[in-house]
This record gives structure tokens, sequence and C-alpha cells, in this order.
């Protein structure tokens, strides 16, 4: 089964999908990665992906959004040292550009221009939602390629949940909301925030599309809270065709 979040909105010239736990470990330096590169070659041909132009970065947990095309086609898909460093999300107008994130917890967002046609992945650990990436994201859509914030549309992939994502109290300083107390603890609702973000940068409530998927209570996902340095990763990709 290949997950698209953004195929509510019917689209016609991308595909994006993100993967399971039975897909196996997409990561090439975290986890067992004896089986990575078969791994990505079997679930992206499923969705018209040759693996071998995927695009990955070296994710820091920052706010980073880097433009790609076919010239960076290949960066990282083969090996982790080539992938994109010191980034955490990918924007393209280019057709056959597949760019793609890793999590295991972490909240994957992607972005879709049906006008122009433009895409984008983004990387939304609670690092990244601190210094709102989202924000920096449809920022740099606008910037590049004219984008209107009221016509994206936008698909969240799994993450941790506000069930089981506890955080220290001083968080509360951090982020204004997103956060739930429960006898005296604070769970983070990482996604709730996201969705905040974007629709203060002007997206329609409606266009964001949440599949409500807590990595950490559903085992069909990585978890690096539960499963610690054992964990792999699943891959979140998004291209335009």
């Amino acid at each position: 089964m290949i997950n698209n979040p953004l195929e509510k909105f019917g689209l016609k010239d991308a595909v994006c999908a993100f993967s399971r736990r039975q897909d196996g470990n997409m990561s090439l330096c975290y986890g067992d990665i004896q089986g990575s590169l078969e791994n990505r070659k079997k679930f992206l041909s499923g969705i018209g992906i040759d693996y071998r132009d995927l695009i990955c970065a070296k994710q820091v947990h920052g706010k980073t959004v880097t433009y790609v095309t076919q010239a960076n086609k290949g960066s990282g898909a083969l090996d982790y040292e080539s992938s994109i460093s010191d980034t955490d999300g990918f924007l393209t107008d280019k057709k056959n550009v597949p760019m793609a994130i890793l999590t295991a917890d972490c909240l994957s967002v992607f972005i879709y221009d049906p006008r122009r046609p433009a895409a984008g992945v983004l990387h939304a650990g609670w690092r990244s939602t601190e210094k709102n990436i989202c924000a920096e994201g449809v920022r740099l859509m606008q910037e590049k390629f004219g984008s209107s914030p009221d016509e994206l549309l936008v698909g969240f992939g799994p993450s941790i949940r506000s069930c089981c994502f506890e955080v220290a109290k001083d968080f509360k300083s951090n982020f204004g909301f997103g956060l739930v107390e429960r006898q005296g603890r604070i769970f983070m609702d990482i996604a709730l925030i996201n969705q905040k973000q974007l629709i203060e940068c002007g997206i329609k409530e409606e266009n964001i599309f949440d599949p409500g998927i807590c990595t950490f209570s559903d085992n069909d996902y990585f978890s690096f809270r539960k499963e610690a340095e054992g964990a792999g990763r699943m891959i979140s990709v998004i291209m335009l065709k």
C-alpha cells in the first residue's frame, strides 16, 4: 500500500507518497541499512520514480529550504555523503525531479501548487517547527514561483502525536499553542502546530490534509522515540510529472 497524502485533491501532474515499516528502512545512515537501496528501488518504482534520481538532504532540524532542478538529481540517491547539506526541505517547479525527506517521528509536509505547477516537501521536527519551516517554505514558493497561499494544497505524513509526544515543561515558553497538559505532564501536537502556522501563512484550512497517524503508537511506522538508534526511516517523496 502506497500512502498519498494529497490524493484527496486529485493531483494530475504530480506524484507523492510516504512509506511504511513494511516497505523497509529507506535511510542510508540510520538503522539497518543493508537493504535500503533495494527498499527505495521497490517503493519508488511503484509510483513511477527511478530511485537513482532521488534528491535527499543531510537534515539538520533547521528551516533552510532548497530550490532544486534536474542538475541536482541523484544527490543522496545512492549514498548519504552526496546528499544536499544543511537543508530540511526542497522545492521545485521542474518535472521529473523527485525530492525526499526521511522521518521517524518528525512530520513530513507536502506542498503543491496546482497552478504553477510547483511542489515541495519539508522535514518538520520540533526544532524546525519552532523555527517555522512551513512559513519559510510558503514564503519561498511565493518568491520563486509566484504562488498564492490560498491556492496551495498541503498534506501531512505520519508523525508522533500528542498522545505520545511528551516534552519538557519549559516548552511552554517556546510554543504558544499546540501543547496539551495531562496529569502535570506536557505533550506536543506537532501536526496541529504546523497546521496553524500554515493557516497563518494564508493556506486554507480545507486545503490541508492530516491523516492523523501516530508513529509511536502505530507499529506500521518507524519511531525514533520508541526504537532509539535502531530505528529505520520512512521516506516522503514528491515529484512533478
